[in-house]
């Protein structure tokens, strides 16, 4: 029967589209195209929500993004997350969890994460780690002769020191500018993993231990109102602070309905359902998405100067010169109004952080300034404490892809929210191996389940056309069956009608015969 699907299947949307046609142009007149009525009637028979208007707090619409994002940022970043340079990174998944005690001993067997072999990471790579450890003993040994001073000089007290910008001081790596995550010690549990072998999907991962950890994710998001959630409320920085980390949330439960595993079947196929119940039949979470998706890749081509400067070698000219050519067609676009430029600026920072000016007075004005200044600390310890969770978290590659993703997304804030003091004495910002590796693979990751949703879509339009089709033939069969028993009882009754007409018949014959019969005889 599997050959009789496909015409069947054409055969109900011929249906569709005709009725939809219809249905198009007695609105206002305006004929359709067959486009627009099969979309027309995917958005009235699927949960997933329909993708109309612009995105939450960006000047961009759905279609724009949908269309540069199959055009343009996912081919370059799929061909980027491939390559030598941003394949390998390096993480510590050995971590204690600061908050609570985590069994990290995960039984499930694709929860184990594939380490990479000694041969496999870019001499170049382990040359500079070893300049690197180098540079910090040297460090160490000036911190310690320094202290060893002041023990006999008089020890100075730090402890106000602490308090305010420089509070965060101990979180920079190097001659880095500020970032935004729990930073590793170089050396300490710290491997490479090779991302391409480790793939962001289906674990198996869930109940209590993966609820406490996105509970204490969300535990360390602003509270808001429900009137502060929606696009146009009052406090922008909190609601883009939630924003942020829910886009991350839909993105990374799309990948795990992209890449689902049947125990079954012993094989990996895309859960149209899980995704509808999770993601496609919630509105705001797809909003929220393609949310982050945008605000990545504004901070892409924010940063474009120092990402088309950045040293990617790895020791494979030929690849590195792919990288090269890709990143620089990444954060140039040959056109302002092209889509994916208009995706570039979909986000705009510059409200940001930034005075209202609704209060009148100098002394009014100080106090707002202060509030920001507030706001902005507590938006950096809340993501700082966001990215120690990443440590609590009982699945090995889950544990994995969250760290990878946090660090690419607090890379992104540093980007696109960080202040002119936080930059060089060039006016560039300085980015670390690791955080670029993270900016462009959770940049990936976003393309990635921005285009699923689309797909998973019309998936869902296939299993709902699929199920009309299978009942409409189980309504035929049993149509049928009704009808050969009707028209079987009808024959049972045509023909017990004549056999009593013959049988009547017969009587009559007898009858006249047996009268004949005495006739004769009398």
């Amino acid at each position: 029967m599997w050959w009789m699907l496909k015409p069947r299947l054409l055969f109900f949307w011929g249906i569709f589209l005709l009725v939809g046609q219809l249905y198009a142009q007695t609105e206002g007149g305006k004929r359709l195209t067959s486009l627009h009525a099969l979309s027309f009637f995917r958005s009235r028979v699927c949960q997933t929500c329909d993708l109309v208007g612009s995105v939450g707090d960006c000047g961009c619409d759905f279609d724009t993004v949908n269309q540069a994002t199959i055009l343009h940022f996912f081919p370059l970043l799929t061909d980027l997350a491939q390559r030598t340079f941003f394949r390998y990174f390096k993480v510590n998944l050995n971590k204690d969890c600061p908050f609570w005690h985590e069994d990290m001993m995960c039984s499930i067997r694709d929860c184990a994460v594939v380490e990479c072999e000694a041969h496999e990471i870019p001499p170049v790579w382990i040359e500079r780690d070893a300049e690197g450890r180098a540079v910090r003993e040297c460090l160490k040994e000036s911190d310690t002769a320094t202290d060893r001073m002041e023990m006999h000089l008089g020890a100075v007290d730090r402890k106000e020191a602490m308090v305010g910008v420089d509070a965060f001081a101990g979180w920079e790596e190097g001659d880095n500018a500020r970032v935004w995550i729990e930073q590793e010690e170089e050396d300490q549990g710290m491997t490479y993993i090779n991302l391409l072998r480790n793939p962001e999907r289906f674990t198996g991962y869930a109940g209590p231990s993966a609820r406490r950890a996105w509970n204490a994710v969300y535990e360390n998001c602003f509270e808001l109102s429900p009137g502060e959630l929606e696009a146009g409320g009052h406090c922008l920085e909190k609601r883009v602070f939630y924003r942020l980390i829910a886009g991350l949330q839909s993105s990374i439960s799309t990948h795990l309905a992209l890449e689902y595993y049947d125990k079954a079947q012993d094989c990996w196929f895309p859960n149209t359902a899980l995704f509808v119940e999770k993601v496609g039949k919630h509105p705001e979470r797809i909003h929220n998405l393609y949310f982050t998706y945008l605000f990545l890749l504004r901070a892409i081509n924010k940063a474009g100067p120092e990402l088309l400067l950045y040293d990617y070698d790895t020791g494979n000219s030929e690849d590195d010169e792919c990288v090269r050519s890709a990143v620089q067609n990444l954060v140039r676009t040959s056109s302002n109004t092209s889509t994916a430029d208009q995706c570039h600026r979909a986000f705009d920072e510059s409200g940001m952080f930034q005075p209202r000016g609704l209060t009148d007075g100098a002394e009014a004005a100080a106090e707002e300034e202060r509030e920001l200044h507030k706001l902005r600390q507590d938006f950096f310890v809340r993501f700082h404490n966001i990215s120690r969770v990443m440590d609590c978290v009982g699945c090995e590659k889950c544990r994995l892809w969250g760290k990878l993703q946090i660090l690419g997304l607090g890379t992104a804030i540093k980007i696109v929210l960080g202040r002119p003091e936080d930059r060089t004495l060039e006016g560039s910002l300085s980015f670390q191996r690791n955080e670029v590796i993270s900016l462009i693979n959770t940049a990936h990751q976003l393309a990635k389940s921005v285009k699923a949703v689309e797909n998973f879509q019309k998936l869902e339009f296939d299993d709902i056309l699929q199920w009309w089709m299978w009942m409409s033939g189980l309504a035929f069969i049993v149509v049928g069956i009704f009808l050969r028993v009707c028209l079987h009882r009808q024959e049972m009754e045509k023909i017990s009608k004549e056999k009593k007409q013959g049988d009547r018949s017969n009587g009559r014959r007898d009858v006249g015969s047996r009268l004949t019969s005495s006739k004769k005889t009398n």
